[in-house]
């Protein structure tokens, strides 16, 4: 048996992994066109900041550690640039040499990523704009935060990674704008959630220019100036391009692989593509949104390891399933943890559901012990039944947990009175003695 991997990040490296345990004897090569496997993307702000301050943190391991680990060949700048599915077949180039070269495989996984959306911006090509996908690219990034000429950043995008960037840059002492063509900050949350994160961003020194888009970048060598769609001119040193990324489907679907309407790989609950031994997991692959059971692609290592070791097990002659995913997420925004799951308001009503927002504020813990800090709980609701949906919560310490109950709670189609029924932990360093979950299922339950 011979498994390919293409792809050595999240999902490939986890494939390789679960198909080496599945099978003992099985040849598996991974190809991989960068120079790190298996790091860890969603770290990448924090290895900026020195918050974790060494890049071998941030890379788990290397080809060297990993075929030691799993006996699987790890082929690093070799991109594979055809796959043959008639002889199954992959061609390469080895981007060191030049060598061209092709590889038969029983079973494939394709495990490609995505790649940072860049719009062809008048100036783009002026040094010191920058997207953040890889080590490689924060590495860029470090070295120009190094100079001493870099003291005003802008940021496009106010995402998720914009977002923890703004975080990074001001903690490295930077002057730092951000330019959001939405009216809002993080565009997938809901106005009155959204607004409690661009007055904490404010707080924190950041300007915020919303509901205004990038017209053109202006400077000499260096960018110099961001000019937004209304004509306003910001003075910068840097820019982060932070606008989204895109499955790298290309390769698959010149293959003839089926590419779903999110423009990632259509995939089964096992990973399976339409073409017969060939996979796809992670940032290029679809998923399935467990409450409308429709496909979605929601770009996360949590969802790329999942998927990548359920691709991995199959290719290797198991049988396991993917069920899905509720969009779940979180950030760390300053002082603040910002998370998310399940539908809005707005997705839910497009499903015909006739749903009811229910939003509160508590405390993370018992109010009179030290350390207190609001939390908003904001919930979305099944009118006809009283099941919760979705769900957002933003505050301090606990908020973490208060979006894992929920999304919990979600994933078991529970009730707004079962939300108060729950048995959670109490003690007045943790919780009230009505946990916040609790009130907002109390609150819900009257609502409804």
């Amino acid at each position: 048996m011979k498994i390919a991997v293409i792809g050595a990040v999240a999902a490939g490296t986890s494939a390789a992994a679960k198909a080496r345990r599945t099978d003992k004897e099985a040849e598996i090569v991974v190809f991989e066109k960068g120079t790190d496997i298996s790091y860890a993307g969603c770290g990448l702000p924090y290895y900026i900041s020195g918050v974790t301050p060494s890049r071998s943190e941030i890379v788990m391991n290397t080809a060297e550690d990993f075929k030691e680990k799993y006996n699987v060949d790890v082929r690093l700048q070799h991109e594979v640039t055809q796959i043959k599915t008639d002889g199954k077949k992959l061609k390469y180039k080895n981007l060191n040499t030049g060598e061209t070269g092709e590889y038969k495989y029983d079973k494939l996984i394709i495990a490609t990523g995505a790649s940072p959306i860049k719009p062809p911006f008048e100036g783009l090509d002026l040094e010191n704009i920058f997207t953040l996908r890889s080590v490689e690219s924060a590495d860029q990034i470090k070295v120009a935060l190094s100079r001493k000429e870099t003291q005003k950043v802008v940021i496009i995008g106010a995402g998720l990674i914009g977002l923890e960037m703004a975080e990074s840059f001001r903690e490295l002492g930077m002057d730092v704008t951000i330019v959001e063509l939405e009216d809002q900050v993080l565009p997938p949350y809901s106005k009155e959630m959204a607004e409690i994160v661009a007055q904490h961003l404010r707080e924190k020194k950041v300007e915020l220019i919303l509901d205004d888009g990038v017209d053109h970048f202006e400077g000499e060598a260096r960018v110099e100036k961001v000019v937004t769609a209304s004509g306003k001119k910001i003075e910068t040193d840097l820019v982060l391009l932070s606008i989204g990324v895109k499955a790298n489907s290309k390769l698959a679907e010149k293959a003839g692989v089926e590419i779903g309407k999110t423009g990632a790989i259509k995939v089964n609950e096992r990973l399976e593509t339409n073409l017969k031994d060939i996979y796809a997991a992670g940032d290029c692959a679809e998923s399935t949104d467990l409450l409308t059971n429709k496909d979605v692609w929601i770009p996360l290592g949590s969802t790329a390891n999942k998927q990548g070791r359920t691709a991995g097990e199959n290719a290797a002659g198991g049988d396991y399933k993917h069920y899905g995913i509720l969009k779940t997420g979180i950030t760390k925004i300053f002082d603040l943890t910002v998370a998310r799951t399940g539908l809005s308001l707005e997705e839910a009503k497009k499903e015909d559901i006739d749903a009811v927002a229910v939003k509160i504020k508590a405390h993370n813990h018992a109010s009179y012990y030290p350390g207190t800090a609001p939390i908003h709980l904001r919930g979305i609701f099944d009118r006809e039944n009283g099941v919760i949906v979705g769900a957002e919560v933003i505050g301090g310490n606990g908020a973490d947990k208060r979006i894992d109950v929920l999304a919990t709670a979600i994933y078991n189609r529970m009730t707004a009175g079962e939300l108060f029924q729950v048995d959670l932990a109490y003690a007045p360093p943790y919780s009230g003695p009505k946990d916040a979950v609790a009130i907002l299922g109390m609150v819900a339950e009257k609502k409804l």
